[in-house]
């Protein structure tokens, strides 16, 4: 089954991009995640993902996108970072492309957090320019009320995101240097829980901070700083788990992929009777 865009030539684009109007576009970032993982995590995963969902569902699936609005890890070696606006603007005119080749649907598998807001605006450009819907499929969203071995699914450098790896390219995951490394306590009263949240009174609120003024690992795989600080844990994420992880979240995908592809709103008409009809 042919899905890949970089595997057809022009005409062979043209027979498939008229077989469905949906197509998927892998994004990600090349950032540091750690001391156990490679720089391409974030990418590697949402290419492994995107690639898996085509398989499954035949739909074209773009070339991924590698770099990502990383600026709050900066500070690490290797960091590779696109500006907001910068990636919003690449975004927007990927989004053009599509219109231009008759696209009327688009699902992001994105690999990094730091892409989700300018995604968002970019896809808000494209639906009033365009009519164009996306979505957006990030990991740890789709599962962010999930525990894996009492973690949180989100945690940067963590169980879910070495799992992933070990399945998309094991050779970028170095198990023996893996560490579960504490969030630093800034605060006596504010628990800072990840680089840009914090608990204060049992209430969330964001505190935008860069990713080494709250960890000198560069994972963040502890949500509180309190709870067996620096122990080394990874033992329980062989590749059987991983296998199944990964098949289970692709499943997940594909299902919202074929669901997503006939999905419609209606034509927007505003008028006060009209809105006073419906609330009647």
């Amino acid at each position: 089954m042919v899905y890949e865009l970089s595997n057809m030539p022009w005409w062979e684009a043209e027979e498939k991009l008229k077989e469905s109007k949906l197509v998927i576009v892998p994004v990600g970032a090349t950032e540091q995640h750690g001391l156990h993982l490679g720089l391409g995590a974030d990418w590697i995963q949402a290419w492994t993902f995107a690639n898996k969902v085509g398989q499954k569902t035949g739909r074209v699936v773009l070339p991924v996108l590698p770099y990502g609005v990383s600026g709050h890890h900066k500070e690490f070696p290797g960091v590779m970072t696109l500006t907001e606006d910068t990636y919003k603007r690449v975004i927007f005119e990927l989004l053009t492309c599509l219109d231009r080749n008759g696209i009327t649907h688009v699902v992001f598998v994105n690999g990094h957090g730091g892409n989700t807001p300018a995604l968002i605006a970019a896809a808000k450009d494209a639906r009033d320019e365009y009519g164009m819907l996306c979505s957006m499929c990030d990991w740890w969203t789709a599962w962010e009320h999930r525990k894996i071995f009492g973690q949180g699914f989100e945690a940067h450098g963590g169980y879910a995101e070495t799992a992933f790896m070990l399945v998309s390219r094991p050779e970028a995951v170095k198990m023996e240097h893996a560490v579960l490394s504490p969030t630093k306590r800034l605060d006596d009263d504010i628990e800072i829980t990840r680089a840009g949240k914090g608990v204060f009174k049992d209430g969330y609120v964001w505190i935008p901070l860069k990713t080494a003024d709250v960890s000198d690992t560069g994972s963040m795989t502890e949500s509180g700083p309190d709870e067996e600080p620096g122990t080394r844990d990874y033992s329980m994420i062989t590749l059987e788990f991983a296998e199944k992880l990964m098949s289970e979240y692709v499943e997940w995908i594909a299902d919202f992929v074929n669901e997503f592809e006939d999905f419609k709103v209606p034509e927007i008409h505003i008028s006060k009777e009209k809105a006073m009809k419906e609330i009647r």
